[in-house]
């Protein structure tokens, strides 16, 4: 990467850090949680559009974009929901089912091809709609003995330690990367930059644990942290290969070229994986 699209992106990078650091402020306020609800479901129709443009759908089949796309908010909306109260805790996975159907539904009359886009929009519910919809369910996490803010904290964990090892990958590979780890896949991807983003994920993990020893009630033992640390640092650099297998397969670089940012999928993808993993982990262990 050169050093202008390195600084871009850098630029892109702390804009972004702002805005979210602002919004977590006042993430339990009404209008913001509205507000982070409706951020997710665009970026959720956003990854959509781009996951169709990979399968070459997206200029050819308009109408079935959009409607995933608006599938794909509409599941999202529904884990918002379900935070509000345990009475919705089934909202999401109804809107799933039925989303599932409406699929089958739109190709009654457009059998041609059907089998390819029935199975790439399902997929496309699934790998992006459910891991942005445990996001809403990380951040507005609570339980009867776990305060709200508790939700942010992860929420922070999250984003931070799946980032810094992505980082860690980057530069670990750039200074210091000889071996190749997937060529076919990603060439510019190390064995070293894996190794230093493995590293940097569970030491940002240990950091948090140590950060929690001053957070009331957070309760964040160590083995948690230790055993977090190193399935995200081992997770999410296997969500960002994932996606490089989508790109490779479908020939190009980015998945979109949004400045600084190069689409929506490549900023997300390793969060795909990581997301799903931290928020099965408060479920079951908080």
């Amino acid at each position: 990467m050169k050093f202008q699209d390195l600084l871009k992106r850098t630029i892109y990078g702390l804009t972004i850090t702002l805005i979210i650091s602002l919004l977590l402020a006042f993430f339990s306020k009404p209008p913001v949680r509205f507000l982070i609800t409706m951020i997710c479901a665009g970026l959720g129709a956003l990854s959509m559009w781009e996951f169709m443009r990979l399968g070459g759908v997206a200029r050819e089949k308009r109408g079935y974009r959009n409607l995933l796309m608006i599938l794909v908010s509409l599941v999202i909306a529904g884990f918002f929901v379900s935070t509000i109260d345990s009475f919705y805790a089934f909202l999401p996975f109804l809107l799933f089912f039925l989303a599932s159907i409406i699929l089958f539904f739109y190709h009654f009359n457009k059998i041609d091809g059907s089998l390819q886009l029935i199975s790439q929009g399902f997929f496309g519910l699934i790998y992006i709609g459910l891991p942005l919809g445990f996001m809403l369910k990380i951040l507005y996490f609570s339980n009867h003995s776990t305060p709200l803010e508790i939700g942010r904290y992860f929420f922070i964990y999250l984003l931070v330690v799946t980032k810094i090892a992505d980082i860690g990958a980057y530069f670990g590979g750039r200074f210091f990367g000889n071996r190749k780890l997937a060529k076919k896949i990603s060439p510019k991807k190390t064995v070293e930059g894996g190794i230093a983003g493995f590293l940097m994920a569970l030491l940002s993990s240990l950091l948090f644990y140590a950060i929690g020893l001053l957070v009331p009630n957070l309760d964040f033992p160590f083995v948690s942290s230790l055993c977090l640390g190193v399935a995200i640092g081992l997770i999410g650099q296997f969500g960002d290969l994932a996606e490089s297998v989508l790109k490779r397969d479908a020939g190009i670089k980015d998945s979109n070229s949004l400045p600084g940012l190069g689409g929506v999928l490549d900023m997300l993808d390793s969060l795909f994986f990581t997301t799903p993993a931290l928020y099965l982990f408060l479920y079951f262990f908080r």
